[in-house]
């Protein structure tokens, strides 16, 4: 068992005594069986300030002092009252955090007093890998700006759907396994039902190999006849449109793909105006960016949400960044193989074992993988790595001075590959130490209306994601975006997690580096909001904000990190003392840190 080191205590907070203590609280955390794990040490000395250590099946966790957290001692706790604040709009309503809040909104907003607060308050915990690794991957995403149209017109034929209305929803534990079911509506849902109930009916279960949404367990499906079947593929969207409200028509589908990856967005008008649009929901189809030549944008957020320019298992002589040394799993050398693969011939492959469902298990030490591990991962050349990679480093990125062009400029442009080059794409350096102007949040522009209707066929876009993100509009304004908590996001203080692992809502303290330099990136960020491709512990999606620069940075950011995950001292009590599951079959650890109706719902 690998056993982690950690930085020296750096304040007077930390006394001498307390590391013999917290290196016996660490050893039996992380030496113990992964069930034993999810349990606090039951002879381990007792310490205020340390809370008990717990596991779950995605996460481990062990407990810290606050002041030994790398860069503690050196953050600006007066900046981050604001987001905290934000953050309370949300987390005010769960029992455990009400007085929290309460409390919060009482305090002077000073240094000493929030610091002071959170001791107080609050548990500390190193987040660790199932395999116990304390290293995981950060990535980073921003709020791009589109060309559009409230109406279908010239080169606008690409539609953004609101939520159509035959999306509906039900939970995995009232049909798995069932070939058919007794099920009624119940305003977008199908809930379980008994012959002869008003509304019931008996339908077939027929999903096809679909899975339940990781975070509410609940299925996306669509009634056929008498078959509740998964929810349309982005493929059928395309080639059959859907009878969905339409919220505006752009002319890139690719620009759209990655609106969607985003989660959310803002549309220039044609006609004068901005409209600002949020995530709505999802068609319950897996994350599956396979590769196209047009679509750089979209290989970049495949590759960079997986962390998939690590390590291959097989060599690539003249592979660049890191892809040609062996030793990467399985399962991430199938990935890249597909994508490869997908952007040599322009077609899909199966998504198996690569799908961001997929377990990665840890690797015997001593010996090299063998290459076979992978069978796709053989077929990997090395040239059109390179070309992808060099396709990746000119993907364009939105900007903040963009105006709508010319009704023909759009056809000339819709024409045209979506890569072209930009040479000023790497111009700005980073600067020497990472402050709030890194960050963009400012929007503006007057919301316009938004078109209805649609049922019309669209082009096909060529895109091989099955996924497919639907918005709803909301207000601009200086505020972010809504993230999956529910309030506004915050350029530099929010992050997009598994909530399984990282419970919405808790403060995380990451450490990093700043995209494109060694400067250390040490900050307080906040649970906020989720993605398809942000799976597993010690994995986090930084939000930049909106436009240009925040563009850059994100698709900048693709490095290692470390997370510390601050919970509520009672939250952290009951996380620790509930940590074997007792629903479900089979028992065993549970799939959420902190389970909730909500924000995580156990299996």
């Amino acid at each position: 068992m690998r056993m982690i080191l950690f930085n020296t205590p750096r304040c007077p907070a930390a006394p001498r005594r307390h590391g013999r203590l917290r290196s016996l609280l660490l050893a039996l955390g992380m030496a113990t069986s992964t069930i034993g794990a999810a349990q606090s040490a039951p002879e381990a000395p007792t310490n205020p300030d340390l809370g008990p250590a717990f596991a779950t099946r995605n996460a481990a966790y062990v407990p810290i002092l606050l002041d030994e957290i790398p860069g503690w001692e050196h953050e600006d706790f007066e900046e981050v009252f604001a987001s905290f604040n934000t953050n309370c709009r949300a987390m005010k309503r769960r029992s455990a955090w009400a007085p929290i809040c309460a409390k919060l909104a009482k305090l002077p907003h000073n240094e000493a007093t929030l610091r002071q607060f959170l001791h107080e308050e609050f548990f500390a915990y190193q987040m660790l890998t199932p395999t116990r690794s304390a290293t995981g991957k950060l990535t980073g995403y921003f709020e791009p700006l589109i060309s559009g149209s409230l109406t279908r017109q010239g080169a606008y034929r690409y539609p953004i759907y609101a939520t159509p209305p035959d999306l509906l929803m039900v939970d995995s534990r009232t049909v798995a396994g069932q070939a058919t079911r007794w099920l009624k509506r119940d305003d977008g849902r199908l809930v379980g039902a008994e012959r002869g109930d008003a509304g019931a009916r008996e339908y077939r279960i027929d999903l096809g190999g679909a899975s339940p949404n990781p975070r509410d367990k609940r299925y996306r499906v669509r009634i056929d006849g008498n078959i509740v079947r998964a929810y349309y593929t982005r493929q059928q969207i395309d080639a059959n449109a859907l009878a969905a409200p339409v919220l505006a028509w752009v002319a890139d589908p690719y620009k759209l793909y990655s609106m969607q990856i985003q989660g959310s967005g803002k549309i220039q008008l044609k006609d004068g105006g901005l409209i600002r649009l949020a995530y709505a929901e999802q068609n319950g189809q897996p994350f599956l960016p396979n590769a196209t030549r047009g679509d750089a944008d979209a290989m970049l957020l495949a590759i960079k949400a997986r962390g998939l320019d690590q390590p291959l298992a097989v060599d690539i002589p003249g592979a660049t960044r890191g892809v040609k040394r062996p030793g990467s799993d399985a399962a991430v050398d199938a990935e890249v193989a597909r994508i490869v693969a997908a952007l040599q011939g322009g077609g899909a492959t199966s998504p198996s074992a690569s799908s961001t469902s997929a377990r990665i298990k840890p690797k015997p030490k001593g010996k090299r993988p063998p290459a076979q591990a992978s069978t796709t991962a053989a077929r990997v050349d090395a040239s059109d790595v390179e070309a992808m990679i060099q396709l990746l480093l000119n993907a364009p990125v939105a900007d903040t001075a963009y105006v709508a062009p010319a009704e023909e400029e759009v056809i000339a442009a819709a024409t045209t590959p979506a890569a072209t080059a930009r040479p000023d794409r790497n111009d700005d350096a980073p600067a020497a130490r990472m402050d709030m102007s890194d960050f963009e949040g400012k929007g503006g522009g007057k919301a316009a209306g938004h078109a209805s209707g649609s049922g019309v066929a669209v082009p096909s876009t060529g895109i091989l994601d099955p996924s497919y993100v639907f918005f709803r509009r909301i207000g601009d304004g200086p505020e972010g975006p809504i993230g999956a908590l529910g309030v506004p996001l915050s350029a530099g203080r929010s992050m997009a997690v598994d909530p399984r692992a990282t419970p919405l809502g808790a403060p995380v303290f990451i450490e990093g580096t700043r995209p494109g330099s060694s400067t250390p990136m040490r900050r307080l960020v906040f649970a906020q909001d989720t993605g398809g491709a942000i799976r597993g512990s010690v994995r986090g999606d930084f939000f930049w904000g909106f436009g240009d620069k925040a563009g850059k940075m994100a698709l900048a950011t693709n490095q290692p990190v470390r997370m510390w995950l601050l919970l509520p001292k009672a939250v952290a009590g009951s996380a620790a003392a509930s940590g074997i599951k007792t629903r479900g079959e089979g028992g065993g650890l549970r799939d959420c840190a902190v389970p909730d109706e909500e924000l995580c719902v156990e299996e």
